[in-house]
């Protein structure tokens, strides 16, 4: 199958990844609250299926790396069984279950991109693999905002029926499995693995690597600074001590605006990603972000959080292509789904952890003196960073 029908069935994967993404982000929180009257216990993991899951990628990797398929056919089998455990919450007569199957959907979902990373490597060419797999993101950000629109307004009507929104997930699943199935690429055939590393073995490996260590560590502390003020951003808007603004400009600013500068800016992020020192690139998305929290924080105008927002949602762009490729600088080749998953892993921590010292600092410091920190720690990570420019396996290949 040539590239360009790869790129095709990529495209309808991530609309289905988007669909699946808003689903798990936004919807079965409110159904848990608003059909199910979850305890703050379940409503708490099931907002966590999804870092539950990348803390869980390095072992679920060493596992699934012993099947003896193709990387394309596992990533098929992973969103198969999240479509059957979503039908299964559907099916669920209580919140126990219902949380249940749908942490197991997220865990399996968890799993996919680095598997995906693994076959773009097989399929890109180094120089081009970002302009790629910019299409593949902004499939995935207009997937997400249809499914909010729809799925939004449909438990606004009176006869709602969460299961519906739970089949319409289920279906976007089964509809990214067929597009990853129809995935065929020079060496589909010759990927089924023959390695016999142990679980051990694919965590310890990438760790042997000291700039991968170092990578991972000044990423650690991007995270953790950048996660912290997501939650608080609808806060900062919907507090009446702060803006005040209504659930239409709220929406409007991080919504629309947001998602709108994302999609625009993705394809540009993409050459750039192919032409720049990765590290360059990174240290540029960090001085973007940086001023983006400043303004949003700090400002007290409807105008001032509009050009935070839209500050943020294009380095978001940027910042999600680096998040998702940038292993493939640096992992020895058929090594890059055990790189991604340690990776994974410590996304999970830190984006479990973060948005709890979040709001724990903005009780004591409030949102100004929170984007103080977050950009604080964005700033030592940027110069974490900065050590390793003259690191020649981060330079831009053609």
């Amino acid at each position: 199958m040539k590239n360009h029908t790869f790129v095709r069935s990529d495209l309808v994967r991530g609309l289905g990844q988007g669909i699946l993404e808003t689903g798990f982000g936004v919807f079965i929180i409110l159904i848990a609250i608003r059909f199910w009257e979850a305890p703050d216990f379940y409503k708490a993991a099931l907002a966590g299926g999804g870092s539950i899951g990348l803390v869980l990628t390095p072992f679920a990797m060493g596992v699934i790396s012993r099947i003896k398929l193709p990387g394309s056919k596992k990533c098929m089998l992973l969103l198969v069984f999240v479509a059957v455990f979503i039908f299964a919450a559907s099916l669920s007569t209580t919140v126990f279950f219902f949380t249940i199957f749908l942490v197991f959907a997220q865990i399996c979902l968890s799993q996919v991109p680095s598997l995906m990373i693994q076959i773009y490597s097989s399929v890109y060419n180094a120089g081009e693999r970002g302009k790629k797999i910019s299409f593949n993101l902004i499939a995935s950000t207009m997937g997400g905002l249809l499914s909010s629109f729809l799925f939004g307004t449909y438990l606004d009507t009176v006869e709602a029926d969460f299961r519906y929104v739970l089949w319409g997930m289920c279906v976007a699943a089964l509809i990214s499995s067929f597009a990853v199935w129809r995935m065929k690429y020079d060496g589909d055939s010759n990927e089924i693995s023959s390695s016999r590393d142990s679980i051990s073995q694919s965590i310890c490996n990438p760790l042997q690597d000291c700039l991968f260590v170092k990578i991972l560590l000044a990423w650690m502390i991007l995270g953790f600074g950048a996660i912290m003020t997501f939650p608080l951003r609808i806060e900062y808007l919907s507090r009446e001590d702060q803006l005040n603004l209504s659930n239409q400009e709220i929406a409007f600013i991080t919504v629309a605006i947001f998602f709108g500068a994302k999609v625009m800016s993705m394809y540009m992020w993409g050459k750039l990603f192919d032409r720049m020192h990765f590290m360059k690139f990174r240290i540029l998305l960090n001085f973007q972000m940086m001023i983006a929290i400043l303004i949003y924080f700090n400002s007290a105008t409807f105008i001032g959080v509009i050009i935070g927002s839209l500050l943020a949602g294009s380095v978001m762009g940027g910042a999600n292509l680096a998040w998702n490729l940038w292993v493939t600088k640096l992992a020895p080749a058929g090594k890059e789904k055990d790189y991604m998953s340690v990776h994974m892993a410590l996304t999970g921590l830190r984006g479990g952890a973060a948005p709890f010292a979040g709001y724990l600092l903005e009780g004591r410091i409030g949102f100004d003196g929170v984007s103080y920190v977050s950009v604080s720690m964005i700033l030592i990570s940027s110069i974490l960073f900065a050590t390793t420019l003259k690191e020649t396996r981060l330079v831009a290949k053609a």
